[in-house]
């Protein structure tokens, strides 16, 4: 009898929400995977990762680790720190012009196609220069990707001083400004690509985000809101430090995998993209070693859950 009072309920909800409401539910409810235990020999360095992320293409045992005391920290504890040096790379990236320090999620990120999905996270900038455009290397601190084969959807990237067509770029593309600081931007890679996009919708960089150089040795606050949608019904907002500096409506991610992922990939870190500039430029010169920090990374569907500001105006815990 007892057993039955105990189960009546459970029916009776079951009875009342669709069944692909509940398993999205459920889905989102999921714990967070257990955190691996601190690597304490070089093997395990070399793919030591935060919990449901794995290393991508860096072996490096300095290349990601968690933050030690006297290190930034944005909130809480412990933030993760990565970093790239001239000669690093590993599996495809040897032999072609990039390298990298960087993770991906594997599976938890707990967000769906055509959602209206939030990101969060925090960034500081610990030696990282500006460049010209001459020897940019199109360094990309944070993506989102719907296939391992397909461009990155969204990714915040640094080109270089007075890049782009800022002042003249179809507005329905590019938000324009006459800011010719800020080099840290938001591009549509995969509408670039798909759409041969060029000079008139400036090259997929739809807004501007910060300066590197001025926010050396602060900790930068973003947040990222869209739905992946291929099509009219898409959109990207940002903001940086709480002011909304990017407002685009239109598709996002033209190239829409087979199944309805519930997955956009995130991926983030240091990923030098692109060296042949520098390279030609430097003639062979030793690329900079850049170190980063990464804080609070979190992915909802409200901005309350994952803008570090209002968390900490809300008295809500870090992400430690």
């Amino acid at each position: 009898m007892h057993a039955t009072l105990k189960i009546l309920p459970i029916l009776l909800i079951a009875a009342c929400v669709p069944v692909s409401k509940v398993s999205d539910q459920l889905s989102r409810l999921q714990p967070k995977p257990a955190e691996k235990a601190t690597p304490t020999t070089l093997e395990e360095m070399a793919t030591f990762a935060p919990a449901g992320y794995a290393r991508l293409l860096n072996d490096r045992p300095y290349g990601f680790r968690f933050s030690v005391p006297g290190e930034p920290v944005r909130r809480g504890q412990r933030s993760e720190r990565y970093e790239v040096r001239s000669a690093d790379c590993a599996g495809t990236d040897c032999g072609n012009p990039r390298y990298r320090s960087e993770i991906r999620s594997t599976g938890d990120a707990r967000t769906f196609l055509r959602d209206d999905t939030w990101f969060g996270w925090s960034f500081y900038n610990a030696n990282i220069p500006s460049f010209s455009r001459r020897d940019a290397l199109k360094t990309v601190y944070g993506q989102w990707k719907l296939d391992g084969s397909i461009p990155a959807a969204i990714r915040v990237i640094q080109i270089g001083q007075g890049e782009g067509n800022w002042t003249t770029c179809d507005p329905a593309v590019c938000q324009r400004t006459q800011d010719a600081g800020r080099d840290v931007v938001l591009q549509l890679d995969d509408m670039r690509q798909a759409n041969n996009w060029g000079e008139a919708q400036n090259d997929g960089y739809i807004c501007k985000l910060f300066s590197m150089e001025a926010s050396r040795g602060t900790w930068v606050d973003l947040v990222i809101n869209s739905n992946f949608a291929p099509d009219h019904t898409g959109f990207v907002r940002a903001w940086v430090n709480g002011d909304l500096v990017c407002n685009y409506q239109g598709a996002v991610a033209p190239t829409q995998p087979k199944t309805r992922s519930a997955d956009p990939n995130h991926r983030r870190g240091i990923y030098v993209s692109y060296t042949t500039r520098w390279d030609t430029a430097r003639k062979g010169a030793p690329r900079p070693t850049m170190v980063a920090y990464y804080d609070e990374y979190l992915s909802g569907t409200k901005r309350e859950d994952v803008d570090t500001r209002l968390r900490i105006a809300a008295n809500k815990p870090p992400v430690d």
